[in-house]
């Protein structure tokens, strides 16, 4: 016999499976059609099994006010009826976070005003939107770098075509600029002129504070600011009169927590290197010492590894990306290169766009890069190879991806969603080249 937990874990699964169907199918068209008609859609989820009493009269409410036919989403709103302790919080989070434009207590909550998803200050105030025509010469782009998502490659790219950067290396006491009280540009590589760096670290907190003490962004000599730290540096960096583009490369965020497990255990030049975690199963690894939980939706929301992310975290992570961000996926990097190049009024004519395009792309009918073999930043220079990172890949499907998956269960909502949104992107910023 079915006991009572096990009977209402089952209801609730089968209600939440049909309710994603049902969700998925309409998603589209819910919020972009007014009903038309009165009439609704009723679902409920009962803790007790239903007995079949035959045919009876029905009232009027549900004889003239629900539809019985089949589904016509552009037609009909949905009434959910949320009975106490039946998984209706549940269906509740999983519809918010299908992107489901929800009438229920919280929306007369004094705490939130009238927009559950207002931007936060920075994202708001500083930040290009992503449907405003861009003006490179007026915008400097903030580029995301998430660890083992294809950053490096894109960083190395840039250098090539003669961009000035942001990044770490710019305040490295090796090239004397790391005490400067004014920004200025300065080629740290004899052998590699096309390299220029400006002379401030914005990958850590206190560089960039320092940056924005000395003026990056108001001194237009920065054409890129790569970071590791997306809030904060938004933040301090950007403010009403110098706006920023922002971009960022995503990745499956069990891939990408694989792949820094085995790249940590060997990086030596990294601040986080990890030699104790070689020899270490992924499945050890990952159920006692990866701290890496949800890592996009708490660092879009400026939030510590250490602390916990909510739901609400990721309803506002995914209207930040929504509308501000140009996303790119790594396992598309030149098509994502191409969109950003859009944006940034960069393209590959001329000898040294050509060779730069060969250099990191390939030949013509070899173009797209690929996530070979589990292999990261993709060996792109002669000699320059330190972040590429071949490893075993983990399948989905065992039980070390789907332990990852389940801790990261907010950055798998939010990277799915980035999926769909590289889609939408693609004929809006096409219209930009035009």
């Amino acid at each position: 016999m079915i006991n009572g937990h096990n009977y209402l874990k089952a209801q609730v699964g089968i209600a939440c499976v049909v309710c994603l169907a049902y969700l998925v199918a309409s998603v589209f068209n819910l919020h972009q059609n007014p009903v038309p008609s009165s009439r609704r859609r009723l679902f409920q989820i009962s803790v007790e099994p239903k007995t079949d009493t035959g045919e009876s009269e029905l009232p009027a409410w549900a004889e003239h006010h629900l539809v019985d036919e089949s589904p016509n989403s552009s037609k009909e709103a949905v009434s959910f009826e949320d009975a106490p302790k039946s998984g209706g919080i549940t269906t509740q989070r999983l519809n918010e976070c299908l992107g489901q434009t929800l009438a229920n207590r919280l929306g007369a909550d004094p705490r939130f005003g009238r927009n559950l998803c207002a931007l936060p200050p920075w994202a708001e105030n500083y930040l290009f939107d992503i449907t405003e025509r861009p003006i490179p010469s007026k915008e400097t782009a903030l580029f995301w770098h998430i660890p083992k998502s294809g950053g490096t490659t894109a960083k190395r790219l840039y250098e090539c075509l003669g961009q000035t950067l942001a990044n770490r290396l710019g305040a490295d006491p090796r090239f004397g600029h790391h005490k400067d009280k004014e920004i200025v540009t300065f080629q740290p590589f004899q052998t590699e002129p096309d390299v220029i760096f400006v002379n401030v670290d914005t990958t850590t907190k206190k560089g960039i504070l320092r940056a924005a003490e000395i003026g990056l962004v108001a001194s237009k000599k920065a054409d890129m600011i790569f970071t590791s730290d997306v809030q904060f540096a938004a933040e301090h960096l950007f403010d009403a009169e110098h706006k920023g583009r922002i971009f960022a490369l995503f990745r499956n965020p069990v891939d990408r927590c694989v792949s820094k497990f085995y790249y940590l255990q060997t990086a030596t030049w990294e601040r986080t290197y990890r030699p104790e975690w070689q020899g270490m199963d992924v499945l050890e690894w990952a159920t006692h010492e990866n701290i890496d939980e949800n890592f996009l939706v708490k660092k879009i929301m400026g939030k510590k590894l250490g602390d916990h992310a909510k739901i609400g975290d990721l309803i506002i992570a995914k209207e930040i990306v929504r509308r501000r961000f140009v996303v790119g996926l790594m396992n598309d990097m030149e098509e994502s290169i191409r969109r950003f190049n859009i944006m940034l009024g960069l393209d590959y004519s001329g000898k040294k766009g050509q060779q730069c395009r060969r250099e990191y792309f390939g030949a013509k009918d070899h173009r797209r890069l690929q996530d070979d073999e589990g292999m990261d930043d993709i060996k792109t220079k002669a000699g320059n190879t330190m972040n590429s990172n071949p490893h075993p890949k983990v399948p989905e499907g065992t039980p070390a991806y789907n332990l990852i998956a389940e801790r990261n269960a907010l950055d798998m909502i939010l990277y799915n969603y980035i999926v769909l949104l590289y889609d939408e992107q693609r004929e809006l910023i096409n219209s930009y080249d035009r």
